[in-house]
């Protein structure tokens, strides 16, 4: 019995153990069949390793070529700016000095017309540029507090005699709750008025343009405006509307030779608006005008007062700023020339024809960047106008050197002015890391070079001796028999103690006693101003200045003027008292 039961555990262990061998042989078959799969999935994987790795390497050989397209179209941007505004200086800046001749009326509608067409050039390449900056991801706001109050006057005067030329008259309506001051790119404003008003101008005539600010909301923090620009001009067919804010694009009517443009304006409007958060658009009936509205927001810094304006819209008729050349400039004799680095010789021409027509004949030129820091290890010069490309050594380079040999050999500090045509604000700032003071950018203006060489001339001011409003107001003082006598008198207070003054504010400069220095000047400008001595009040006003930053050199270049304008502002005075006795 024993043995039979044992042959049967026998067999049902055998039939246990083939049982486990099946199991045995099918796991190890899934098991290589899972390895097989893995091996598989594994293939796969290293393959699409390999493809990824190919991707990155092309997506990066992708980025390095885009990166390198972004260089090469910046450097061309750059290059394209410089060799359009090297001309343009030459063509703007002598017909500037032409208009200022004496030419008959058919000469002077010669001169307007290049003036008017290079202008148009000058408009087409900043339209670019800046369509390069927005496109490129560039282009950022320079947030500053600003008017706009005062923003839209600057759009109108700046207009006003081409809507005179196009026989419009222009019109602004301005919310009463408009904030005093906000915050805001002014500059990027400023652009969008002026291509949305010189659109209705442009497109209207013998019409009306309306420009018309409404604020939708406002908080402690903020104010949203509403922006619109009206006018009962020839209008847009409503097919047309939606290419108007596209590069390039322009309506049926657009394109006509008469109306010129590049189709750019409204496009580069679009980005900026958009750029600060905002939204533009257009009503429009062809035949009946237009009008094209934003609305942005803008920080506010403070709730301020309602102002009161004119509920009945008021014309503007000012004509455009320009330069009055009738008193030129005086300056204290130059103790060194001023240097100009400049290779092209139509923009030597021009800018010593400019320096002349201010009044500034000590100039010395030279070619390039190796001969003006040879000219400036020579001798001193008041201030270096250095143009950035140029042969041998470029304008960066040469002021690189003439800095480190200031440090070396502890000279004076030299002004220098970058010239140049290139405007991008990269170009600006290698300028100044070059070490370079100030930045003018080609075409130069008569007035914008008047205004950079009043900047860093210190004895250079504007010949108004007297200030007719303040004169004024001093002989309506009081009632008319002692009017002239209170000025007699004054003016008598006045001579009695200034020559004792500019006596001792002369031994403080000398001296270098800058504290007393500016005290002495502080008194004699406010004194001075107070009876409108303007001539005198400047140059007491920048030795002010000067005292403050403790560079007394710059007053001490300023001294020999004190005594000549005093005197030349009493005997104005006492003549104006004999005309009027």
């Amino acid at each position: 019995m024993p043995s039979k039961f044992n042959e049967h555990e026998i067999t049902n262990l055998r039939n246990i153990i083939a049982e486990l061998n099946k199991e045995i042989i099918k796991s190890k078959e899934q098991e290589q069949n899972v390895l097989s799969e893995f091996s598989s999935m594994n293939n796969d994987l290293v393959t699409l390793q390999r493809e990824l790795a190919k991707n990155n390497s092309r997506l990066n050989e992708a980025k390095e070529q885009a990166v390198q397209a972004s260089e090469a179209k910046s450097e061309f941007l750059a290059l394209l700016s410089h060799e359009f505004r090297t001309p343009l200086n030459g063509i703007l800046g002598m017909t500037e000095i032409l208009s200022m001749s004496s030419l008959t009326e058919e000469q002077q509608q010669s001169v307007t017309v290049i003036q008017e067409s290079s202008q148009l050039l000058l408009y087409l390449i900043n339209d670019i540029l800046d369509l390069s900056k927005l496109e490129a991801g560039e282009m950022k706001l320079n947030l500053v507090e600003m008017d706009v109050r005062a923003v839209l006057k600057h759009v109108s005067i700046l207009l006003s005699p081409k809507a005179a030329k196009a026989g419009n008259k222009l019109y602004t309506e301005i919310d009463d709750s408009l904030s005093e001051k906000l915050i805001g790119d002014s500059a990027r404003l400023t652009q969008i008025l002026v291509n949305l008003v010189g659109n209705a101008n442009k497109f209207t005539n013998e019409g009306t343009i309306y420009t018309r600010i409404k604020v939708l909301s406002q908080n402690q923090n903020e104010q949203k405006l509403r922006i619109e620009v009206s006018d009962n001009g020839i209008g847009i067919a409503e097919e047309e509307q939606s290419k108007l804010f596209r590069p390039y694009a322009q309506t049926l009517d657009g394109q006509q030779s008469k109306y010129g443009g590049t189709g750019l304006g409204l496009s580069i409007c679009k980005n900026f608006v958009e750029l600060m958060n905002g939204t533009i658009g257009v009503i429009s009936e062809y035949g009946k005008g237009s009008t094209f509205w934003i609305e942005v927001s803008f920080q506010a810094i403070a709730q301020q007062e309602v102002v009161v304006t004119a509920t009945e819209p008021s014309t503007i008729l000012a004509t455009s700023p320009s330069m009055d050349t009738s008193n030129p400039l005086t300056y204290l004799p130059l103790e060194h020339p001023i240097l100009m680095a400049e290779d092209n010789g139509i923009n030597r021409k021009v800018a010593l024809v400019q320096l002349k027509k201010l009044g500034i004949t000590n100039v010395e030129t030279v070619d390039n960047g190796e001969e003006a820091v040879a000219a400036y290890l020579s001798k001193p010069y008041s201030v270096i106008l250095m143009d950035h490309m140029m042969p041998k050594l470029d304008g960066l380079e040469a002021t690189q050197k003439i800095r480190q040999i200031e440090r070396d050999e502890m000279r004076f500090h030299t002004p220098i002015i970058a010239l140049t045509g290139n405007v991008m604000q990269s170009e600006r700032q290698k300028c100044l890391d070059a070490g370079m003071d100030d930045y003018l950018p080609k075409p130069i203006s008569l007035e914008t070079l008047r205004d950079i060489m009043q900047r860093w001339l210190p004895g250079m001011q504007d010949k108004a001796i007297l200030n007719d409003e303040v004169l004024s107001e001093l002989l309506t003082l009081g009632d008319e028999e002692s009017n002239e006598d209170l000025l007699q008198t004054l003016l008598e207070m006045y001579q009695s103690d200034t020559p004792t003054k500019i006596s001792q504010l002369i031994h403080y400069i000398n001296s270098n006693q800058y504290d007393k220095a500016f005290e002495t000047a502080h008194d004699l400008k406010s004194s001075s101003l107070s009876l409108g001595m303007e001539h005198l009040s400047l140059i007491l006003g920048k030795i002010e200045a000067s005292a403050t930053t403790g560079r007394l050199d710059d007053a001490k270049a300023m001294m020999d003027l004190l005594m000549p304008a005093y005197e030349e502002a009493c005997n104005e005075i006492g003549k104006l008292l004999k005309s009027t006795g």
